[in-house]
């Protein structure tokens, strides 16, 4: 075991959020277009093409959305055991365990998704390798999500948008009335004070982060 490493800052956790919710949205596209139209980071589309598709009988549909929903959900069970061993100190590394191993499932699908010529070599019908690359996409996408979950004292999520949209509405919110607050009472420069406070109010920094992300 190595030396447990330092803490990070504020600006250098919510730089590393902004690029992991970057990376989410690039490898569900990614996902979407290579795998037939199944999501790899937002597991709410794939629910919905299940319930269709169990509207229709088509049980060969549903088991694909139902087998990228259990590998993120197999990825979010990984990525919170360990974050809990490292909390636990039962791992101390230098680096992140669960960005490692992202890295490397995100690494063998590009390896054994292009094949000769930097041509993608992805079966037209799903079959044994589709199942085996659609797994490698969504447990990545199920670790990234509880590797980073709080963020100037904001909970956050890295992998699918509707969280986040609810979280920028309830700060905007709570911002808005704020600043009503402090408008209803008269003076020359109360704008100016507002602009001032504003730079410390949680409630505007989390709906900068939010609409950020």
């Amino acid at each position: 075991m190595g030396r447990a490493p330092n803490p990070l800052s504020g600006l250098q956790t919510i730089s590393i959020a902004i690029a992991m919710t970057w990376t989410a949205g690039f490898i569900d596209l990614i996902g979407y277009l290579s795998l037939f139209g199944l999501y790899t980071a937002n597991m709410s589309g794939n629910t919905v093409t299940m319930a269709h598709h169990a509207v229709d009988l088509d049980w060969y549909g549903f088991a694909r959305g139902g087998w990228a929903v259990a590998g993120f959900v197999f990825g979010l069970l990984l990525g919170a055991f360990i974050v809990d061993a490292e909390k636990r100190h039962v791992l101390r590394m230098r680096f992140s365990p669960s960005l490692a191993l992202e890295s490397v499932l995100i690494a063998a699908y590009i390896f054994c998704a292009v094949g000769p010529g930097l041509r993608v070599q992805i079966p037209p019908q799903p079959g044994i390798k589709f199942y085996f690359l659609l797994a490698l996409l969504t447990t990545a996408m199920g670790l990234q999500n509880v590797t980073i979950r709080r963020v100037g004292g904001m909970n956050i999520y890295t992998t699918f948008v509707t969280g986040t949209l609810v979280k920028f509405g309830e700060a905007a919110a709570e911002y808005i009335f704020w600043i009503r607050d402090r408008v209803s009472h008269r003076g020359p420069h109360r704008w100016r004070r507002i602009a001032r406070l504003s730079k410390r109010n949680p409630h505007a920094r989390h709906a900068i982060l939010a609409a950020t992300l």
